[in-house]
């Protein structure tokens, strides 16, 4: 059975997360306080926590997201310390998330 993929442009299409995606890096990049960059996050595949985003800087990225989506981001979910920009907006989309213009 297959997972049924929204219309191009819909949030939860793969253009959704790709719309997104770098709205995520910038606020990683924001939550870091530019340790890392928006480009360096965009071409990264490893995780989070593997290019030095700490716990307290997901904190920061967790409140952002949640005040700039009206999305919950669950902190008890260990996930989220282990994915990568990628996992981690695809997570936001299924969430109800949506690039802003």
């Amino acid at each position: 059975m297959s997972t049924p993929v929204g219309l191009p442009g819909d949030a939860t299409s793969p253009d959704g997360v790709e719309a997104l995606r770098p709205q995520v890096a910038a606020l990683v990049s924001r939550s870091t306080d530019g340790l890392l960059g928006v480009r360096e996050l965009l071409d990264s595949t490893e995780p989070l926590a593997a290019l030095g985003v700490s716990s307290l800087s997901l904190l920061r990225l967790v409140d952002a997201v949640e005040e700039t989506y009206g999305v919950f981001v669950d902190l008890g979910d260990r996930t989220l310390h282990t994915e990568s920009l990628r996992g981690l907006t695809e997570r936001l989309v299924r969430l109800g998330a949506e690039a802003t213009p």
